[in-house]
């Protein structure tokens, strides 16, 4: 990896997370200014993923190591050959995990999930995996987490990273209507940072290809979606976080996110 690449790693977080927290929150705060009648309009929520993530991961990138910092980015971002084990692996984790829950939900006679055409399922998972990938995958994983690396192994690293990520979602926990807000904070947040030191294991399981991450938040984001396991009740949301937590505490354990593996 050119030396350049990761260069003044303390600038680039700082725009970073400045940048990825006052552009997104700007866009929703309009939202949250229109609910409380301070204002009568909003600008569009998607702006905050779509415009707000990538000029704070790009602007971060080209003011602390220029030209080498942004290929490097794209290098992680187009990375694809990395054998086929990290893709099943985030494929059969994305299923697993809500999945469990939502068997047990079944069998207590919960509902089943929603009837989705495949061709609308397909096209849903294709919109996600682009969203995630270009957005809240790029940024956390791609631009932060290696330069959090720097200091931190990848597991801590990972609850860095995942801590902050949770933080960055609180104001659609004060939109109406969002799917934050009919769920606990805390609970989300626990959700969130164990899911981070997850794709912090899936990011060095690819080798550091931002894909292999973009896959498994598309397709667990899908299938939250269409089970319905998030707000089936307390009992199976609660179920979900802790199986998440499990999951992190057991990769940490058999020491795969202890020591940083080359993604260069």
């Amino acid at each position: 990896m050119n030396d350049h690449a990761l260069a003044r790693p303390s600038r680039a977080l700082l725009v970073g997370y400045l940048l990825a927290f006052a552009l997104p929150w700007l866009v929703w705060s309009t939202t949250i200014a229109q609910q409380y009648g301070l204002i009568g309009w909003h600008l569009p929520q998607s702006l905050a993923f779509w415009v707000g993530l990538p000029i704070a991961y790009l602007v971060a990138a080209a003011s602390s190591g220029g030209r080498a910092s942004l290929a490097d980015l794209a290098r992680r971002l187009l990375r694809w050959r990395v054998g086929w084990r990290p893709y099943v692996a985030a494929l059969a984790l994305a299923l697993a995990l809500p999945g469990v829950v939502w068997i047990v939900v079944l069998l207590g006679g919960g509902p089943g999930p929603q009837a989705i055409p495949l061709p609308s399922l397909i096209l849903s998972l294709a919109i996600e995996f682009a969203l995630f990938w270009l957005t809240e995958e790029a940024m956390w994983r791609g631009f932060v987490l290696p330069r959090v690396e720097l200091w931190l192994s990848p597991g801590a690293a990972g609850v860095i990273v995942g801590v902050a990520w949770a933080l960055w979602h609180l104001p659609l926990f004060a939109i109406a209507g969002s799917f934050q807000s009919s769920i606990p904070f805390a609970g989300f947040a626990v959700l969130t940072v164990a899911t981070s030191v997850i794709l912090s294991w899936l990011y060095h399981l690819g080798f550091g290809a931002v894909l292999v991450c973009a896959l498994y938040h598309a397709v667990v984001d899908v299938v939250f979606a269409t089970t319905g396991v998030l707000s089936a009740a307390a009992p199976a949301f609660w179920a979900v976080v802790a199986l998440h937590v499990a999951a992190a505490g057991l990769l940490w354990w058999r020491g795969a996110l202890r020591q940083p593996i080359a993604t260069a």
